[in-house]
């Protein structure tokens, strides 16, 4: 998918066991992108533990989050995604929030010294605290942002919480990926693609840019056929147009 297809940017993630931080060609992932002239979105691991008890693996989430800031600025990526971490339960939500502060403070610093915006996505399993913390988070972390998924906001309470999220942290917004789902697993469908229309996706989509977002969205829609994905760009600029 390119230009040729109204697509104006990828998310590139740096997991293995292909594309880890010291197995990819940065150099030529730049020139492919400035080729077919799109932007990138840094993306990292979604179980990299930064909410762990362990202060010993905080530090090294730390140390390969850092590795991740120069892989994203080496291939020209303004934006770089971090996920949220649930501890074991036992574990406080004070507790939760410094450790995720204690990794994410010191990385926003070294990121904005690159011209990265990181933003902290919520996880499907992230709890019924998980926005309450987010927002404890953000208050501690002048600098972050929010990553919105519209998959994960559907399926972590067994009930849509994407109002809620927008209402809560919508002024802090920097990156949203859409797909679709039957509200009990991260399908990642296309848009509408659940049955009796599970979704209000007109609905989600004039509450979104009723915030004034105006940033990035990602499409993370997992299919072999192309249409299913051109489908669901066309889907989001009637709803875009229309809201």
């Amino acid at each position: 998918m390119d230009r040729q297809n109204g697509f104006e940017f990828v998310d590139f993630t740096f997991e293995p066991p292909a594309a880890g931080t010291d197995q990819i060609d940065t150099a030529a992932i730049k020139s492919s992108l400035q080729r077919n002239n799109l932007g990138v979105v840094g993306h990292t691991a979604y179980y990299l533990p930064i909410g762990s008890p362990f202060a010993r693996l905080r530090e090294a989430c730390l140390d390969e989050f850092r590795r991740c800031i120069q892989t994203s600025h080496e291939i020209g990526a303004t934006i770089m995604n971090l996920h949220y971490s649930r501890p074991p339960r036992f574990f406080t939500a004070e507790q939760t929030v410094d450790w995720h502060v204690e990794v994410l403070a010191p990385l926003c610093k070294e990121a904005a010294e690159f011209n990265l915006t990181i933003v902290l996505e919520h996880v499907p399993s992230g709890g019924p605290d998980q926005l309450d913390n987010f927002v404890a988070i953000m208050e501690r972390v002048p600098l972050l942002r929010f990553h919105l998924d519209s998959g994960h906001a559907k399926v972590e309470r067994q009930a849509d919480c994407w109002n809620e999220y927008l209402a809560r942290l919508g002024h802090k917004l920097a990156h949203v990926p859409l797909s679709d789902n039957n509200g009990k697993a991260d399908q990642h469908l296309s848009l509408g693609a659940t049955p009796c229309g599970s979704t209000d996706w007109p609905e989600h989509i004039r509450q979104l840019k009723a915030t004034g977002y105006d940033g990035t969205i990602t499409l993370e829609v997992f299919t072999p056929y192309k249409e299913q994905l051109l489908l669901s760009r066309d889907l989001l600029r009637k709803w875009w147009d229309e809201a």
